[in-house]
């Protein structure tokens, strides 16, 4: 017969029916009747609060708890915990929790803040996270027969401030990945690989109905999913893998989505899918600035395309010329370096080329600017060194054309004269037909708005199939060389080049002189003496 105290002990709460339903008789505790007082005061302690209480008595460590502890338990393994042996029920974590076990039969206490099991409760493995105390009971002669356990499961807690902190990792990469697409996804991937909530197995970007798999190979994830999460704009889940949307600010009626697959050791929850939403929120938000820039880019790009176009490349219509303009690595098509070949009366070419201070867009239309006015200035004066008085004067009423630098000359095969003057330009270069070059390096004079006096001319005869080479500085200037090793091999790339067509000695020069790319706009006019 059942003791009052039992029957008043397990009276309040849904454990009292499943505590009076075992039978106590066949566990090592015996019948309650005959439990010791301190065993009987522990678990009337137990049983009278809500709190998760865990009582265990004798040398299996035999359980009984309350209402708080059975959803600690799961499903699994409620209501066949109560009086079987601890480490029975908790066999799979055991190896985790023994440590604490052993202190307590040593009669001391233990205190555990947010330790790490991995439990099979409700079907599966499940990463849980415990904040608990262990403290010894005595029996009435003083020997540690048992333990109270006092815990408070802290799993969601644990959980939600990893993934905020995974977010605010996230975010920082994000940023850092700068305005690139492939850079802001790899960043994504990289912060998100074998997470214990979310990896990211796939993401997906292109126009409205034609995306494509950007990361991660498209057979990973069912087409009917994607499609369906793409046409309603919801998560769609099968099994562990999440397809969720990216909520793209609209560029170019652009969409998005990712393929997120859940850790093996957290349940698929709608607190997951609120976190697979504030990832895609994340990647989402960089990915519009990244595609937004890959916008402007483009426009930029297009439009420098036109200008370089109309401003760079004018129309050569000459036998025997080779013209080339190569931007810098910076991006824009366009800066401040021209050319320009005009026909002259006498079957003679003016021949000129420019280097103005700056890069971009405004740099280019100051520099279509001096260009238009020099090819008049040329076609007017029929003289390089009064059409560069002229494009002084001009010049100084142009605010950013400071310091430019001309080159100028008039080609007259009929006569076998070049006539050139240089406003503080580099030298430009004659490959005669014997190999050996003419450096032009008279008649120089400052770059443009310095000189008040008018610019000296000088002349150097050529002959049928030389050829005359001008460039701008960023074909000879290079960090760490000096102009004059740059020059020395400039001439023995044009040596080598002796004999060749003049768009084989543009080609050659540019790859020549500039193999790792140039920092500057670079400008080559080639132009060969026809007999």
């Amino acid at each position: 017969m059942r003791s009052p105290w039992f029957l008043r002990a397990t009276a309040r709460g849904a454990m009292g029916a499943a505590v009076r339903s075992v039978d106590w008789a066949a566990t090592p505790l015996g019948p309650p009747a005959a439990w010791p007082l301190p065993l009987r005061a522990a678990v009337e302690l137990c049983l009278g609060t809500e709190f998760p209480v865990l009582v265990t008595w004798g040398p299996e460590l035999t359980m009984i708890y309350n209402d708080g502890y059975r959803e600690m338990l799961g499903t699994d393994k409620h209501p066949g915990a109560l009086g079987s042996p601890l480490a029975a029920v908790w066999a799979e974590v055991w190896d985790a929790i023994e440590p604490s076990v052993r202190e307590v039969e040593a009669g001391r206490p233990t205190w555990v803040v947010d330790q790490r099991l991995v439990m099979h409760r409700s079907g599966f493995d499940e990463e849980t996270f415990f904040t608990y105390s262990y403290s010894p009971l005595l029996d009435v002669d003083g020997q540690v027969r048992g333990l109270l356990d006092i815990a408070t499961e802290s799993t969601a807690q644990v959980v939600e401030r990893r993934r905020v902190g995974q977010l605010s990792l996230l975010q920082s990469r994000l940023q850092a990945a700068g305005p690139d697409v492939g850079a802001v996804v790899a960043a994504a991937a990289a912060t998100l690989a074998d997470g214990p909530d979310l990896t990211l197995v796939g993401a997906a970007l292109g126009p409205r109905g034609g995306l494509r798999w950007v990361h991660g190979p498209a057979d990973d994830v069912d087409a009917a999913l994607v499609e369906r999460a793409a046409r309603t704009a919801t998560v769609q889940q099968a099994g562990r893998l999440l397809v969720v949307p990216l909520p793209l600010v609209a560029i170019d009626d652009r969409e998005g989505l990712l393929a997120l697959r859940a850790g093996a050791l957290r349940p698929v929850d709608d607190q997951l899918r609120t976190f697979a939403r504030l990832v895609a929120d994340a990647v989402a938000g960089a990915l519009t600035g990244a595609l937004r820039h890959e916008r402007e880019v483009g426009m930029l790009e297009r439009v420098s395309d036109v200008l370089q176009r109309a401003m760079l490349e004018p129309p050569v219509d000459r036998p025997g010329v080779a013209t080339r303009y190569v931007p810098a690595t910076r991006g824009l098509a366009v800066g401040g370096d021209w050319y320009d070949v005009a026909d002259l009366p006498g079957g003679r070419a003016g021949i000129v080329v420019g280097d103005l201070v700056g890069h971009g867009l405004e740099s280019a239309s100051r520099m279509g600017q001096l260009r238009s006015a020099a090819r008049a200035l040329l076609l007017r004066t029929d003289a390089p060194a009064p059409a560069v008085d002229g494009l002084d004067a001009f010049a100084r009423t142009l605010p950013g054309a400071e310091y430019a630098t001309v080159h100028c000359g008039v080609l007259d095969p009929a006569a076998g004269t070049y006539t050139y003057t240089s406003a503080g330009h580099p030298p430009a270069a004659v490959l005669r037909t014997d190999g050996t070059v003419t450096w032009l390096t008279g008649a120089r004079g400052t770059p443009l708005t310095v000189a008040r006096e008018p610019r000296p001319h000088d002349v150097v005869a050529v002959a049928a199939g030389d050829v005359v080479v001008l460039c701008t500085d960023g074909l000879l200037e290079r960090r760490g060389s000096d102009l004059r090793s740059r020059l020395a091999a400039l001439e023995r790339l044009l040596v080598g080049l002796v004999g060749a067509d003049p768009d084989a000695i543009a080609d050659g020069v540019l790859a020549g002189m500039t193999p790792e790319g140039s920092l500057d706009d670079t400008a080559v006019v080639v132009h060969r003496v026809e007999g």
